[in-house]
Protein backbone atom coordinates (compact mmCIF):
# COMPACT_ATOMS: atom_id res chain seq x y z
CA UNK A 1 0.00 0.00 0.00
CA UNK A 2 1.32 3.44 -0.89
CA UNK A 3 1.20 6.10 1.80
CA UNK A 4 1.95 9.67 0.83
CA UNK A 5 3.69 12.15 3.13
CA UNK A 6 3.97 15.87 2.40
CA UNK A 7 7.60 16.77 3.15
CA UNK A 8 9.18 20.06 2.16
CA UNK A 9 6.57 20.80 -0.49
CA UNK A 10 6.95 17.34 -2.07
CA UNK A 11 4.76 14.30 -1.69
CA UNK A 12 6.91 11.37 -0.63
CA UNK A 13 5.44 7.89 -1.12
CA UNK A 14 6.15 4.91 1.16
CA UNK A 15 5.48 1.42 -0.03
CA UNK A 16 5.93 -0.23 3.34
CA UNK A 17 3.37 1.74 5.35
CA UNK A 18 1.17 -0.01 7.89
CA UNK A 19 -2.28 -0.88 6.58
CA UNK A 20 -5.45 -1.15 8.62
CA UNK A 21 -5.25 -4.94 8.23
CA UNK A 22 -1.65 -4.95 9.51
CA UNK A 23 -2.68 -2.93 12.57
CA UNK A 24 -5.58 -5.32 13.28
CA UNK A 25 -3.29 -8.35 12.91
CA UNK A 26 -0.75 -6.79 15.27
CA UNK A 27 -3.26 -5.75 17.91
CA UNK A 28 -5.19 -9.05 17.88
CA UNK A 29 -1.98 -11.09 18.06
CA UNK A 30 -0.58 -9.04 20.94
CA UNK A 31 -3.88 -9.23 22.86
CA UNK A 32 -4.09 -13.01 22.30
CA UNK A 33 -0.52 -13.45 23.50
CA UNK A 34 -1.18 -11.40 26.63
CA UNK A 35 -4.30 -13.45 27.31
CA UNK A 36 -2.46 -16.74 26.86
CA UNK A 37 0.53 -15.73 28.95
CA UNK A 38 2.90 -15.24 26.04
CA UNK A 39 5.22 -12.25 25.80
CA UNK A 40 4.66 -9.29 23.54
CA UNK A 41 8.03 -10.03 21.97
CA UNK A 42 6.67 -13.41 20.91
CA UNK A 43 3.65 -11.64 19.40
CA UNK A 44 5.96 -9.26 17.51
CA UNK A 45 7.86 -12.27 16.10
CA UNK A 46 4.59 -13.83 14.88
CA UNK A 47 3.35 -10.63 13.26
CA UNK A 48 6.76 -9.97 11.71
CA UNK A 49 6.52 -13.28 9.83
CA UNK A 50 2.99 -12.53 8.62
CA UNK A 51 3.67 -8.96 7.48
CA UNK A 52 7.25 -9.28 6.18
CA UNK A 53 8.56 -6.81 8.76
CA UNK A 54 11.09 -7.02 11.54
CA UNK A 55 9.96 -7.76 15.09
CA UNK A 56 11.44 -4.39 16.05
CA UNK A 57 9.19 -2.61 13.53
CA UNK A 58 6.17 -4.43 14.96
CA UNK A 59 7.16 -3.49 18.50
CA UNK A 60 7.64 0.12 17.54
CA UNK A 61 4.26 0.25 15.81
CA UNK A 62 2.55 -1.32 18.84
CA UNK A 63 4.19 0.95 21.40
CA UNK A 64 4.02 4.19 19.42
CA UNK A 65 0.59 3.95 17.76
CA UNK A 66 -1.63 1.13 18.94
CA UNK A 67 -1.06 0.32 22.63
CA UNK A 68 -2.84 3.45 23.88
CA UNK A 69 -5.91 2.63 21.78
CA UNK A 70 -6.17 -0.85 23.29
CA UNK A 71 -5.58 -0.12 27.00
CA UNK A 72 -9.04 -1.47 27.92
CA UNK A 73 -8.56 -4.67 25.93
CA UNK A 74 -5.09 -5.13 27.44
CA UNK A 75 -6.59 -5.00 30.95
CA UNK A 76 -9.28 -7.51 29.94
CA UNK A 77 -6.69 -9.86 28.45
CA UNK A 78 -4.61 -9.71 31.63
CA UNK A 79 -7.72 -10.49 33.72
CA UNK A 80 -8.56 -13.48 31.51
CA UNK A 81 -4.98 -14.69 31.84
CA UNK A 82 -5.19 -14.51 35.63
CA UNK A 83 -8.51 -16.37 35.62
CA UNK A 84 -7.21 -19.19 33.41
CA UNK A 85 -3.67 -19.24 34.78
CA UNK A 86 -4.15 -22.68 36.28
CA UNK A 87 -5.47 -24.10 32.97
CA UNK A 88 -2.83 -24.88 30.36
CA UNK A 89 -3.58 -22.91 27.17
CA UNK A 90 -2.27 -23.87 23.73
CA UNK A 91 0.34 -21.57 22.25
CA UNK A 92 -0.87 -19.03 19.73
CA UNK A 93 1.35 -20.46 16.99
CA UNK A 94 -0.43 -23.81 17.33
CA UNK A 95 -3.88 -22.18 17.42
CA UNK A 96 -3.45 -20.21 14.18
CA UNK A 97 -2.84 -22.33 11.10
CA UNK A 98 0.08 -21.11 9.05
CA UNK A 99 -0.23 -20.59 5.32
CA UNK A 100 2.31 -22.66 3.43
CA UNK A 101 3.61 -21.43 0.08
CA UNK A 102 2.54 -23.32 -3.01
CA UNK A 103 5.00 -26.06 -3.89
CA UNK A 104 4.32 -27.99 -7.10
CA UNK A 105 4.59 -31.77 -7.09
CA UNK A 106 8.11 -32.85 -7.95
CA UNK A 107 8.52 -35.64 -10.46
CA UNK A 108 11.55 -37.77 -9.56
CA UNK A 109 12.24 -38.55 -13.24
CA UNK A 110 12.48 -34.83 -14.02
CA UNK A 111 14.91 -34.37 -11.14
CA UNK A 112 17.05 -37.28 -12.35
CA UNK A 113 17.06 -35.93 -15.92
CA UNK A 114 18.02 -32.47 -14.70
CA UNK A 115 20.85 -33.86 -12.60
CA UNK A 116 22.07 -35.97 -15.53
CA UNK A 117 22.11 -32.88 -17.77
CA UNK A 118 24.10 -30.99 -15.15
CA UNK A 119 26.52 -33.92 -14.87
CA UNK A 120 26.97 -33.94 -18.67
CA UNK A 121 27.65 -30.19 -18.68
CA UNK A 122 30.18 -30.63 -15.89
CA UNK A 123 31.97 -33.36 -17.81
CA UNK A 124 32.06 -31.15 -20.91
CA UNK A 125 33.56 -28.33 -18.85
CA UNK A 126 36.20 -30.67 -17.47
CA UNK A 127 37.20 -31.71 -21.00
CA UNK A 128 37.36 -28.06 -22.08
CA UNK A 129 39.54 -27.18 -19.08
CA UNK A 130 41.91 -30.08 -19.82
CA UNK A 131 42.19 -29.01 -23.48
CA UNK A 132 42.90 -25.42 -22.48
CA UNK A 133 45.54 -26.51 -19.97
CA UNK A 134 47.26 -28.61 -22.66
CA UNK A 135 47.17 -25.72 -25.15
CA UNK A 136 48.54 -23.37 -22.51
CA UNK A 137 51.44 -25.75 -21.83
CA UNK A 138 52.19 -26.00 -25.57
CA UNK A 139 52.24 -22.23 -25.95
CA UNK A 140 54.51 -21.80 -22.92
CA UNK A 141 56.89 -24.39 -24.35
CA UNK A 142 56.97 -22.58 -27.72
CA UNK A 143 57.58 -19.29 -25.97
CA UNK A 144 60.50 -20.68 -24.00
CA UNK A 145 62.08 -22.61 -26.92
CA UNK A 146 62.04 -19.84 -29.57
CA UNK A 147 63.97 -16.63 -29.19
CA UNK A 148 61.57 -13.81 -29.47
CA UNK A 149 61.55 -11.48 -32.46
CA UNK A 150 62.45 -8.58 -30.17
CA UNK A 151 65.54 -10.38 -28.91
CA UNK A 152 66.58 -11.18 -32.48
CA UNK A 153 66.05 -7.54 -33.53
CA UNK A 154 68.15 -6.35 -30.58
CA UNK A 155 71.00 -8.65 -31.60
CA UNK A 156 70.87 -7.35 -35.18
CA UNK A 157 70.89 -3.73 -33.99
CA UNK A 158 73.91 -4.34 -31.75
CA UNK A 159 75.75 -5.96 -34.66
CA UNK A 160 75.06 -2.91 -36.85
CA UNK A 161 76.35 -0.58 -34.12
CA UNK A 162 79.56 -2.64 -33.73
CA UNK A 163 80.21 -2.53 -37.48
CA UNK A 164 79.60 1.21 -37.51
CA UNK A 165 82.11 1.65 -34.67
CA UNK A 166 84.71 -0.40 -36.55
CA UNK A 167 84.25 1.77 -39.60
CA UNK A 168 84.48 4.92 -37.46
CA UNK A 169 81.00 6.08 -38.34
CA UNK A 170 79.90 6.72 -34.77
CA UNK A 171 80.50 9.84 -32.72
CA UNK A 172 82.18 8.66 -29.54
CA UNK A 173 82.02 12.04 -27.84
CA UNK A 174 79.84 12.35 -24.83
CA UNK A 175 76.69 14.38 -25.34
CA UNK A 176 76.45 17.82 -23.74
CA UNK A 177 74.23 18.03 -20.76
Amino acid sequence: MLIAHFIGGIFMKRQDGWTYEDDICLSETVLNCIEKGETQLYAFDLVAEKTNRTPAACGFRWNSNLRKRYEGQIKEAKLKRKQTQGIKQPKLSAAIPSVKPYAPEIDIDQVINSLQAIKDQLEGMRVTIANLQNRNAELEQQLNSKPSDVTEDMKNLLEIIRRAEKLGLTNKEKPAI
